[in-house]
């Protein structure tokens, strides 16, 4: 009897009755057909099978800073291979949990071992992804260079002496802004000055000489209708800093009259009030709105990353001055970025809402937006609006209620008019075929979530935050547990803890670039979310808890519920910053 390999992948090799074959990387994670022939005195069998290898999957992680010289590629450390996890749901319900390891070449990380087909990836920070890819991009786009950092601290003092201000009939406001970003400060003068002199002295690890160029900003606060946003005035721009570290910096200058430019701005609100239709348990309340135009500086197009505090880009309009997350109570200044920034913050205490301009439910044209914008045009611009609104979820065995925040977004270019929403809630949300609206216990930890697509804009996917309720310190209270995304309208979630009573919110995301299964922080216009918020959803005592195979440590790293961190924060304490004169706050100085 004699055997050949008549059906065999590339590689593949007969001798005598063993076949052996070496995978590549490109046939590793998929089916891979074999058939032998076997022949004996003119007759002939064969036999077929298929062999699908387990494989290695890639995850890139470089970040792109956006400079005056073009965008800059920063591979993560080796270090951020802790962050990097492969999750593999198996058959009866247990989970493989893989780790990541880095390569030789600097931003590049592997997960050996992954099996075809689906899989949850943690990468990057932002949750994780419901992917069968074989390579993940866990970078993105970033205005403005990477700050600059010493081996040692130092204290180093600014001081700022800017003329050439527009005489206003209020508070009057300069931004400070540096590249390499450094953070930011905020200068303030009396109603009526031309001028401003202040102090800024910082103690850290910042290297200041790095920082070549700054940004002085006025802002002048602008009422156009219902709407009280601060606007861009006169600027200058400061090349060539040659800041001292462990000095005090003279930072003078004249500001150049503004370069307007003017928007005619009108918002389909009766959209957006239809977008808050039937979202959670009970009926959302809008409260407000948030209207804010940038300039993303050095970034053409894309569309820089949007997850810092700090949005790395220059304030065209905003509720406050240069679009810090800073409000005045009494005498004291806080940080409070959920009043200035059009942002996801979704699950914030309603209590932290801090309410600057009043939400926009009907069709209204506001006229013209007139802006200074002295700026390079191929920048990316991008004109966003953010409405919040609050959803009281009854509390299981009580009459008290926690007040959820859920907000819809978009950002557009600014000539797209008028302003509606780009994305648009999931509709039907069900949990293990019942309604996600209605309160239960259940029997599984691991429940299955499936919703209805929203009409209008295709989204890129849907992305799950689950909290967890804390009812037994003080008001109903949330932690933040995990976030999980997919391109498709079902998802079924790693183990959750039995006993704990949790809330799930679906957002809805749209963007012009993003995949989720290979490259979700890479950004283009426009972009958008939706989201609703389910009823009070307990996971059964008694319901069994799935086997962990792999680092128990990272499982617990992934599932532990974390810190809202949505308090608001005193201005002074922010970081090792003081000021003087009339100079508001320092951030990201330490």
């Amino acid at each position: 009897m004699t055997f050949s390999l008549t059906t065999a992948p590339s590689g593949a090799a007969l001798s005598g009755s063993t076949v052996s074959w070496t995978p590549t990387a490109a046939q590793s994670r998929v089916p891979n057909n074999f058939t032998i022939t076997a022949t004996s005195s003119g007759d002939s069998a064969t036999q077929s099978w298929t062999v699908t290898p387990n494989g290695t999957i890639t995850v890139n992680w470089v970040d792109t800073y956006w400079s005056p010289s073009g965008p800059v590629q920063v591979p993560q450390p080796a270090s951020a291979a802790v962050s990097i996890q492969a999750l593999v749901p198996q058959t009866d319900g247990s989970i493989t949990l893989l780790n990541g390891s880095a390569t030789s070449t600097p931003g590049v990380f592997t997960v050996a071992n992954v099996p075809a087909g689906n899989y949850w990836l943690a990468a990057g920070g932002g949750g994780a992804f419901w992917t069968s890819a074989a390579a993940f991009d866990a970078g993105e786009d970033i205005a403005i260079g990477q700050p600059p950092f010493a081996s040692t601290t130092n204290t180093t003092t600014l001081a700022f002496n800017v003329s050439g201000m527009a005489s206003e009939s209020t508070e009057e406001y300069v931004e400070f802004f540096t590249d390499p970003l450094s953070g930011f400060t905020l200068l303030g003068a009396p109603p009526g000055s031309n001028s401003v002199s202040a102090t800024f002295t910082a103690e850290g690890y910042l290297d200041w000489s790095q920082i070549h160029d700054g940004f002085l900003m006025q802002y002048e606060l602008t009422p156009l209708g219902s709407l009280a946003n601060y606007v861009l005035g006169p600027e200058l721009t400061l090349p060539n800093l040659a800041l001292t570290d462990g000095a005090t910096n003279p930072i003078s200058g004249t500001l150049n009259s503004a370069t307007e430019t003017s928007l005619d701005l009108s918002v389909s609100g009766s959209q957006w009030a239809s977008a808050f239709n039937n979202v959670g348990p009970a009926p959302a309340t809008v409260q407000d709105s948030i209207l804010t135009l940038t300039a993303e500086p050095y970034v053409t197009g894309v569309n820089a990353s949007p997850y810092s505090i700090a949005y790395p880009a220059f304030v065209l309009t905003a509720p406050t001055p240069g679009g810090l997350p800073v409000f005045q109570q009494g005498s004291i200044f806080y940080f409070d970025p959920y009043a200035t920034f059009c942002g996801n913050f979704i699950g914030l205490p309603a209590g932290d809402l801090v309410i600057l301009n009043p939400p926009i439910l009907t069709d209204s044209n506001f006229g013209t937006l007139q802006y200074g914008d002295p700026f390079d045009p191929t920048w990316t611009r991008a004109l966003a609006l953010c409405q919040q609104a609050t959803v009281p979820i009854p509390i299981p065995n009580s009459s008290d209620t926690y007040s959820f925040v859920i907000v819809d977004g978009a950002s557009v270019v600014p000539s797209l008019s008028p302003l509606a929403p780009t994305a648009l809630p999931v509709q039907n949300p069900q949990i293990n075929g019942s309604s996600l609206f209605t309160a239960a216990t259940i029997n599984t930890p691991s429940p299955t979530l499936s919703w209805t697509a929203p009409t209008g804009a295709a989204p890129y996917g849907y992305t799950v935050f689950e909290y967890v309720l804390i009812l037994s310190q003080g008001p109903p209270a949330i932690q933040p547990v995990g976030t999980y995304s997919t391109a498709g309208t079902s998802i079924t979630l790693p183990p959750l803890a039995g006993g704990n009573t949790y809330l799930f919110a679906i957002t809805t995301e749209v963007d012009g670039a993003a995949n989720i299964q290979t490259g979700p922080y890479r950004s283009a216009l426009p972009t958008g979310f939706a989201s609703v918020v389910s009823a009070p959803i307990t996971i059964s005592p008694s319901s069994a808890t799935p086997q962990i195979h792999g680092d128990i440590d990272a499982w617990r790293r992934l599932v532990t519920p974390k810190d809202a961190g949505h308090e608001k924060i005193h201005a002074p304490g922010l970081s090792r910053c003081t000021v003087s004169g009339r100079s508001l706050v320092g951030a990201f100085c330490d």
